[in-house]
């Protein structure tokens, strides 16, 4: 981006214009920033960012006849830190909800692509329309015709898209003003849509299979099937999200209507009325190319919001937490409706929701910036939370008073605070060591209380094992177990394991969580072999385990593991039994379907939990909480 023109004071005139923004909306802000021609930089005449600030270039104001509507532009921006997205981690909630529609509606577009855009259209709707409304308030309601309003003025100078625009998702946003505003159709966009663009045509160029060689000929076969499968899915995913921009506009202004309160959850109906324009933009050929068209300052890609800054590590946390945007998407509105091509098919659920949370792999997509280890920290840590439970374990304590027994008499020498005043008023005089009493206490049951636990947890990595960026179960399953220690205040070492040599993780236990889930989610994805070298070094020469000094390992793999007991690495073959004799517990959860380890595990004295699949692991590990309880 081009670099912005230098900040000017800000003129009286600009001055009253933003106090008078100001009390439309009764907040206090900063001053603006004055930027006279950064519009032609930024693409933008005004934006907003954070922390909440403001920047204006005037100078595009007055080129275009609008110089006395400065306090409208200003008013537009301040709504946006007041109304919608109102604070950062809002926006950044509101672009989630829209990458979710995205991904629905086109599936092969990267999950950011076109959320952004989305994000700002539905900002811009919900702030103009309550702008609208309290410029409206401001003076005589009844005097005062619609189209003088300040900000419907700017919108007729800025939203008009160019002659022969073939953008319809911005003819949807216009004709949605018209009916929020009550304007007369074609006051922003024309009386007709544009047309639906046809959907590309691909060439087959297959040769024929008999020209095939032989030995690769049914795997050709195959293949060519499956890419049928795959274009049939498309051609049902096209008709699935057939557009009518005109109905589709009132459903929005309904929308902003029903929504100006929550910001969030309307955005994820907003996203399932719009994504499918980016969707038969795509399958127009237009794949990775949002659509724009919009009209002068629409800034149709960017927007007003400026604030670019990949999220954070706690506001990953935040986001994924947020259960509005757990929920699944609402079903569109107008289904089972006529459209241009025809009539809708039934493209959702009985329940009327479309589509679910992200995936794993869509939400790295959408946080790219924010780091990988930090997206799946947060990730497994929120699809963990309703399965974690404080694991502690149980040691005996002393018994305590507390229950009230029977009175007795209160004699000097004793404290003072024993004094049970009520019953020694009742003589009529007080007498120490005559009149005054005490109530005495009995010993309670004695108290449970409950200490922390330390976890040795080894997870299993091998190629077998799903890739922790393609949505594991193990690694949900390992997340269960180490923040369920860490919520009882214990302490957890994890080691990542593969072929022989690889092991990688914590050399030591520790209490940082995304130090933890890291290294949970290491993977090597070559073949298995249980680091049995490592196993004994960290134990040997250690004293048996007891009520003071519990150590509790735990192996997570979906292999037999008979490498743990030594088979194929012999001179390792009593580890695994000398180091359980220092342990208070040795678990194996395993997907051993012909239970190879069964008798190896019994001998040296290790319990294992089967698992019929990888998915039961986070079942079974959070089931695993009685065990190491005790």
């Amino acid at each position: 981006m081009a670099r912005l023109p230098d900040r000017v004071p800000l003129s009286e005139q600009a001055r009253s214009a933003w106090e008078r923004a100001l009390a439309l909306w009764r907040v206090r802000l900063d001053d603006p920033a004055i930027r006279p021609g950064a519009a032609a930089a930024q693409g933008a005449p005004a934006w907003f960012a954070f922390p909440p600030s403001v920047t204006v270039d005037p100078r595009y104001l007055a080129d275009h006849g609008l110089a006395d509507e400065l306090w409208s532009m200003f008013a537009h921006e301040i709504g946006h830190h007041v109304l919608a997205p109102s604070t950062r981690i809002d926006s950044l909630k509101i672009d989630h909800q829209m990458a979710r529609a995205v991904a629905v509606a086109s599936p092969r577009r990267d999950a950011g692509d076109g959320a952004r855009r989305l994000s700002n259209l539905w900002c811009d709707l919900l702030v103009n329309t309550r702008l609208a409304q309290l410029q409206r308030a401001e003076r005589a309601p009844d005097l005062v015709p619609t189209a003088a309003l300040g900000v419907v003025r700017l919108g007729r100078a800025l939203y008009p898209a160019p002659e022969g625009s073939t953008d319809r998702l911005w003819w949807v946003y216009c004709r949605a003003y018209e009916l929020l505003w009550q304007l007369p159709a074609g006051t922003l966009c024309p009386a007709q849509p544009p047309a639906r663009p046809v959907r590309a045509r691909v060439e087959s160029t297959e040769v024929p299979l008999s020209r095939i060689p032989e030995k690769h000929r049914e795997q050709e076969r195959l293949l060519r099937a499956a890419r049928a499968e795959s274009a049939r899915v498309a051609a049902e995913l096209a008709g699935a999200t057939a557009t009518n921009p005109a109905v589709d506009a009132a459903l929005i202004a309904d929308a902003v209507r029903s929504f100006s309160a929550d910001p969030v959850s309307g955005a994820a109906l907003f996203g399932v009325i719009a994504a499918p324009y980016l969707a038969e933009h795509d399958g127009a050929g237009g794949v990775g190319d949002t659509p724009k068209g919009g009209g002068r300052g629409s800034s149709a890609t960017s927007g007003c919001g400026v604030d670019d800054a990949p999220a954070t590590a706690d506001e990953l946390g935040r986001i994924l937490a947020d259960q509005r945007l757990r929920r699944d998407l609402p079903r569109h509105p107008g289904a089972h409706r006529e459209t241009d091509e025809g009539i809708d098919g039934d493209d959702a659920s009985d329940d009327g929701s479309v589509g679910q949370t992200l995936t794993i792999a869509r939400t790295l997509q959408l946080y790219s910036e924010s780091g990988e280890d930090a997206v799946l920290a947060a990730w497994y840590r929120n699809e963990a939370a309703a399965w974690v439970r404080p694991y502690t374990r149980r040691a005996a304590s002393t018994p305590t008073g507390g229950i009230p027994g029977p009175v007795e008499l209160w004699e000097v020498g004793d404290a003072l605070a024993d004094v049970d005043w009520p019953l020694t008023m009742r003589s009529g005089a007080v007498i120490p060591g005559v009149t005054t009493r005490r109530r005495s206490e009995l010993d309670d049951e004695p108290l449970v209380q409950e200490t922390s636990l330390e976890l040795d947890l080894y997870i299993d990595s091998s190629g077998s094992m799903t890739h922790p960026r393609n949505g594991s179960p193990a690694v949900l399953a390992a997340t269960i177990l180490a923040l369920s220690i860490l919520r009882g205040g214990g302490r957890v070492r994890v080691t990542s394991f593969s072929g022989t040599g690889e092991v990688a993780g914590m050399t030591r236990f520790g209490r940082n969580p995304s130090e933890i889930i890291a290294a949970v989610s290491l993977f090597f994805g070559r073949s298995t072999s249980f680091p049995l070298d490592l196993y004994s070094s960290r134990y040997a020469g250690l004293p048996p385990a007891g009520d003071e000094a519990q150590r509790h390992v735990v192996v997570l793999s979906d292999d037999g593991l008979v490498s743990m007991f030594g088979v194929g690495n012999e001179p390792y073959a009593g580890v695994a039994k000398t180091v359980r004799q220092v342990l208070t517990t040795g678990t194996l959860v395993l997907m051993d379907p012909r239970h190879q380890v069964a008798q190896l595990a019994e001998r040296d004295g290790y319990d294992v939990v089967y698992l019929r699949t990888m998915a039961d692991a986070p079942r079974a590990c959070a089931a695993l909480a009685e065990a190491l309880h005790g």
